[in-house]
């Protein structure tokens, strides 16, 4: 195993002979022989990834290509820009293929590598990351979840945006802060959750103190504490840091929570889409369901509600039973 891929970057990397081979397992390489490698160097599992998923996306073929694939091609460019890229169409179509190809690769590389000194992660649906900030910190991001933080100025200024949910263990230093659209969160040390999806704003303490603030109002809360936004009101209440099992370990517990906020996890956590009518929608649910299987976590649901769950491949339809 080349020791010079601890250097090469996600576009290097994705033009390396052995590597694209090993990516599309073109010479039979188990995956056993980059586990061992990837368990010596585990900071470089995202970029082996993403470049893995580079080489597979990216393949050249020698015959011509459509007028329908080029244009696909130049719209995914066009979205990848921040204006749209001029479109050469007298060139022959094979070199046109080319150029889109090579073009996406550099988007995908600045996407992962921008000048600004901006760190970005994200997740999508049923998907969760295990992320190691610069000082030691961690952060697991739940499903359909991203952060951002500036890598250059981050000793002296630890603040990470955050859209989503995240799970943060934060290392003693400077002060930090999680800043989100619905409130925002200082702590020194100290484990807490933030769960900022669309209006909703939770704060949940495991160890230290954290300081919490949304819409003027502001609170603090230790270990065992509960910050929650409820009907533009920050309150406290409490939760047993010992047995409250979470997200984490997928389980996904609720109190008298609308529905919509159940259909919400169970769409990001099984990437599917939920419709329901409004009068569904707003009924309160108390009860939980876990992520290890669709089936159940829609009957762990209905059941108790008396809903009828009508599914068609990825898209889910909830009536009231008749």
């Amino acid at each position: 195993m080349k020791e010079a891929y601890l250097q090469y970057d996600i576009p290097t990397l994705a033009q390396d002979n052995d590597f694209i081979q090993w990516a599309r397992h073109a010479d039979g390489l188990p995956d056993k022989k980059w586990e061992e490698w990837l368990q010596q160097h585990p900071e470089q599992r995202e970029k082996i990834n993403a470049a893995k998923s580079l080489v597979k996306n990216l393949q050249f073929k020698e015959q011509g290509v459509s007028d329908e694939r080029i244009e696909a091609l130049w719209q995914r460019i066009d979205q990848a820009s921040e204006r749209p890229v001029a479109k050469v169409r007298t060139l022959n179509t094979r070199w046109i293929a080319v150029a889109a190809a090579i073009a996406l690769l550099l988007a995908f590389f600045f996407v992962f590598n921008n000048d600004s000194g901006t760190a970005n992660m994200m997740t999508e649906a049923a998907e969760t990351k295990s992320i190691k900030l610069p000082d030691g910190s961690t952060v697991i991001l739940n499903a359909v979840s991203s952060l951002s933080y500036s890598a250059d100025n981050w000793e002296q200024s630890r603040t990470i945006h955050l859209e989503g949910e995240a799970f943060f263990e934060v290392k003693k230093g400077a002060p930090f802060k999680v800043i989100t659209k619905n409130g925002n969160v200082e702590v020194l040390g100290t484990s807490f959750n933030v769960d900022s999806y669309d209006d909703s704003f939770a704060v949940n303490c495991y160890t230290g103190k954290v300081r919490v603030s949304s819409q003027g109002q502001s609170t603090t809360i230790e270990k065992g504490g509960f910050a929650l936004l409820e009907n533009n009101q920050l309150r406290n209440t409490s939760f047993d840091t010992e047995k409250t099992k979470d997200w984490r370990v997928g389980f996904f517990k609720y109190e008298g929570s609308p529905l919509s906020e159940v259909f919400d996890e169970l769409e990001r956590q099984f990437d599917v889409q939920i419709a329901a009518p409004d009068s569904i929608l707003e009924r309160r649910y108390t009860g939980f369901f876990t992520n290890n299987q669709l089936d159940s976590a829609l009957y762990l649901v209905s059941w108790p509600m008396r809903l009828q769950v009508e599914q068609k491949e990825q898209k889910i339809q909830i009536k009231p039973i008749e």
